[in-house]
């Protein structure tokens, strides 16, 4: 594979997504990063986001919101408080550190501002060390980062980033579901949502049944689940947003329309192709537990990937109703690239990446989380 490398600036994007996405506090209302266009040889085009400090940020392109707040988010679903009295302190006080140390100084490759990022087989693992040579020299006060790594779908990737000399900080487990890990059809669970598809009253509608004046409801409902009742550090999606992925050809949409019309459970979907996810998820939660809504939101990016004889990365969260339905835990990473930075910005990612190894992985293997 050829390894030439350009970036595209904004006046000329290379990429659609990239294009729409600027500025993107107009797309995403608690991203602050600055975005531009990778060109890997002739065929690979990957967004990168680029962050000088930035704190109060989404995880998706703030290293510190991830470590910090975010962990101190996780810590409350212990349920163990002489655990997270203990280990809270710690915490912010490694949220000093961090700071002090340019934590936020850093290039997302492949960062498409979502909770997952897929990568295209056009990105070889062989093109890892000169691609990152190039981006050095441009980004010479910059860590260089590729989140969503994880070792089953990526782990040709991650052996390539090991070789040219990024460290891996583990970030969170996700649940991966494949034919070849788990024959997850045969599941009850999986029959049972697939039953509830059959018999619930929703009238279940693709993409060309939704038009933009279902954006603010489709807002609504992943923020009801995603921001109202998981995190505020989540992205906050806009309607602009929402706009310039529908007619993007990595995403599609479902939902699942009541009899008044209106949509109480929404799936957005991400592929790029053997795999996909769904970073975009909803429902109206006030409704009764009994019609299933979030089992048919969740079903849906599945039922895609068995139906197309694709992986279905189900990313985080909702561990035990994963693993459920046949999904099998993986540990998901960030390679960061620290080698051309000051000694000390050296040591301080070298000091998360052992305490992420050593404290965080036990930790969410033992709680399943």
């Amino acid at each position: 594979m050829s390894t030439k490398t350009t970036l595209t600036t904004q006046e000329h994007p290379a990429e659609a997504y990239c294009q729409h996405f600027m500025p993107s506090s107009r797309m995403i209302d608690n991203v602050d990063t600055q975005l531009q266009t990778l060109t890997v040889g002739k065929h690979c085009k990957l967004p990168i986001s680029l962050n000088s400090t930035e704190f109060h940020n989404s995880y998706v392109c703030s290293p510190y919101t991830a470590f910090i707040p975010y962990c101190l988010e996780e810590l409350d679903k212990l349920n163990k408080p002489w655990l997270e009295s203990l280990i809270r302190p710690c915490i912010r006080l490694l949220g000093h550190y961090l700071k002090k140390n340019d934590i936020n100084k850093v290039l997302h490759v492949n960062n498409w501002l979502l909770s997952t990022n897929l990568y295209p087989t056009s990105f070889h693992a062989d093109a890892i060390d000169k691609l990152t040579k190039t981006l050095i020299k441009d980004y010479s006060e910059h860590t260089i980062i590729f989140r969503s790594l994880n070792p089953y779908s990526n782990a040709i990737l991650i052996q390539g980033f090991k070789q040219a000399g990024y460290l891996l900080a583990p970030s969170r487990q996700v649940y991966i579901y494949d034919k070849k890990l788990s024959d997850y059809q045969q599941r009850r669970d999986y029959k049972n949502d697939l039953n509830l598809l059959k018999k619930t009253p929703y009238q279940r509608v693709d993409q060309a049944e939704i038009t933009p004046n279902d954006y603010p409801r489709i807002i609504e409902l992943y923020n009801m689940l995603y921001v109202s009742k998981y995190s505020q550090l989540n992205p906050q999606f806009t309607e602009t947003y929402l706009d310039a992925i529908f007619s993007h050809p990595h995403f599609s949409f479902e939902g699942y329309r009541n009899a008044q019309g209106t949509l109480d459970a929404i799936a957005g979907r991400f592929c790029i192709e053997g795999i996909v996810t769904s970073p975009i998820v909803g429902y109206d939660i006030t409704q009764p537990k009994k019609l299933g809504l979030y089992r048919l939101a969740a079903f849906s990016g599945l039922d895609f990937a068995q139906k197309n004889q694709k992986i279905f990365n189900a990313s985080s969260g909702a561990a035990h109703f994963k693993r459920q339905r046949g999904g099998q835990p993986f540990i998901e990473y960030s390679a960061i690239y620290t080698q051309h930075l000051p000694k000390k910005t050296q040591r301080m990612w070298q000091l998360l990446s052992w305490i992420t190894n050593k404290v965080f992985v036990p930790l969410i293997k033992k709680h399943q989380l």
